[in-house]
């Protein structure tokens, strides 16, 4: 391979024709003679006569290729210099197309931009009306729950401000009723104290005229037997012992005065109470002729009265004093009592029934006397007459007359949740205590307190029951009043007794018996402490008042 001589180099190369540039061959060192075409190499002298000399080399004066090359090279060069300026004016182009392509995306990126820049501009000015409708709904939204909520608010504030009323109303009431009989033992003591000065501002006289007339004895003579008499006088009245027995009478009255609250038929009352008082007939109410005897109490306003042809029920509003017609004749109510402040239980007799259990006998009613359901419970024996009550826990007590069993059952889904089984037989209506314990008529003239196990606790009797009674108990004092007909006056009359068997009182109540019943109704017991009596003709209602 041809190559330059490195400087230094002993060789002294001869120049060449035409050339002043020394090249020599690689491998001998020599002068480059020859070109061969063959293998495309600069060789030397020696190289062509050993290696190129035969065919298929064929060998090229050097002086000659390059003379021709050069002449080729130059015959190039004016296209050579065409293309420069070609290429200029191509590179000219290209940078006038650069700066329009350039200026021409550019306007395209701005006009992008632009276009999507209104876009955006255009969803935030969208979200903008949204949100503000949104708002604007939200305003109203929270404009009307704000309504709502301040409606619902002043509906609470009237509401308690109409209960609060009803509170400090009854409150007021109740310590009316107590200042009542305050006045009345204020004014009570204040005359025994009057009564007691008078006696002992007497006997001070009295002492007074004995020393005076002891000074003399013309005024002795003369003066004692008056004052003798006087001395005996106030003796014979013995007011020591009367105002010390009406002291003891009026200790023992406010003893038993005391404040009672409790829950009936769904509804809470408080009222004072547990004094033995004396009964005001307050007024009478007159209800229709059908109407044959008094079956319970549904509300304190409400009494349930039953028509004794067809035993239509009704009922009688001792407020309005109107009687209206809620049940047809098809079955007889026995008893009947509030659950709550929306239902009402009715104990029944049904005529034929011989099946295993008593249906149809106990039937849930809604204030309107709709039938809600009927509950039944197992039969024993052959009779279909049922009574029912209410307990403090708002269980029904449901009685077969002439059985052994009470049930207690559950009103929230009708089952029997106990069975009390007691020593005698039920004769007729069973009441129930706020101790637990349960009042049942065991006989004309007999009543048994028996606990939730069965066993006896008090037996309550009168001789003077024993022409039928009836029982009714008070469910806040647990007192009852048993009401029976006096056959020689022809009157009903009511003794009041205590759960204990104690008759506390009698004939607290005394009125007329109608020709029109023979039947003995209870007297029934508001929840407010009323006594509500039916002679047959009407309805009389008693109020208490303190006695002292």
């Amino acid at each position: 391979m041809a190559a330059r001589f490195p400087k230094g180099n002993q060789v002294q190369l001869r120049p060449r024709k035409g050339h002043d540039m020394t090249w020599s061959c690689d491998k001998h060192g020599e002068p480059i003679a020859f070109y061969c075409k063959k293998h495309g190499l600069s060789v030397c002298d020696r190289c062509a006569i050993k290696e190129h000399c035969q065919k298929p080399c064929e060998l090229d004066d050097i002086e000659d290729v390059i003379f021709e090359r050069r002449k080729k090279l130059d015959e190039k060069r004016p296209k050579i210099q065409e293309l420069q300026k070609q290429m200029k004016a191509l590179d000219l182009k290209i940078k006038t197309a650069l700066a329009f392509s350039d200026t021409n995306l550019q306007t395209v990126n701005d006009n992008i931009q632009a276009s999507y820049h209104n876009k955006i501009e255009s969803v935030g000015e969208k979200e903008n009306r949204m949100i503000r409708v949104i708002n604007e709904e939200a305003d109203e939204e929270i404009r009307l729950v704000n309504e709502k909520r301040e409606k619902r608010i002043k509906d609470c504030h009237i509401e308690r401000e109409k209960e609060q009323k009803i509170i400090r109303d009854e409150e007021e009431k109740l310590l009316s009723d107590a200042k009542k009989i305050t006045e009345i033992v204020s004014k009570k003591i204040k005359d025994l104290t009057n009564k007691s000065q008078h006696v002992i501002n007497t006997i001070k006289n009295i002492e007074s005229n004995i020393t005076r007339m002891n000074q003399r004895d013309e005024t002795l003579v003369n003066e004692a037997p008056q004052v003798l008499a006087s001395i005996d006088e106030n003796l014979s009245l013995n007011v020591h012992q009367d105002v010390s027995d009406c002291l003891h009478r009026i200790e023992n009255a406010i003893q038993g005065v005391k404040f009672v609250e409790g829950e009936v038929g769904g509804e809470y009352y408080r009222r004072i109470d547990g004094y033995i008082g004396k009964w005001e007939i307050v007024k009478s109410i007159h209800i229709p002729s059908v109407v044959m005897c008094v079956c319970g109490l549904v509300s304190e306003d409400e009494i349930c009265v039953q028509d004794g042809d067809n035993n239509a029920m009704y009922v009688t509003n001792i407020n309005t004093q109107h009687t209206d017609k809620v049940l047809d004749g098809r079955v007889h109510v026995t008893s009947c009592v509030p659950i709550d402040s929306n239902v009402i239980v009715c104990g029944k007799k049904r005529m034929g029934s011989m099946d295993d259990r008593l249906d149809g006998c106990i039937t849930l009613y809604d204030k309107q006397w709709k039938v809600i359901r009927d509950i039944s419970i197992p039969r024993n024996g052959i009779g279909t007459n049922v009574t029912v009550d209410v307990d403090r826990d708002g269980m029904i007590l449901a009685a077969q007359i002439d059985q052994s069993n009470i049930y207690v059952i559950n009103p929230a889904d009708d089952k029997i949740v106990n069975t009390i089984t007691m020593q005698g037989k039920v004769r007729g209506v069973i009441q129930a205590l706020s101790s637990g314990d349960i009042v049942v008529n065991t006989g004309y003239d007999k009543y048994t307190v028996i606990s939730r196990s069965g066993e006896e606790k008090t037996a309550i009797h009168c001789d003077e029951w024993y022409q039928w009674s009836q029982c009714h108990v008070d469910k806040l004092t647990d007192t009852l009043y048993i009401t029976y007909w006096d056959g020689a006056r022809n009157t009903y009359a009511v003794d009041q007794v205590s759960r204990d068997g104690i008759i506390q009182a009698r004939r607290i109540m005394e009125y007329v018996k109608s020709d029109r019943t023979p039947v003995v109704s209870p007297c029934l017991v508001t929840p407010s402490g009323s006594l509500v009596g039916f002679d047959g003709d009407k309805l009389h209602l008693y109020k208490k008042t303190i006695v002292l």
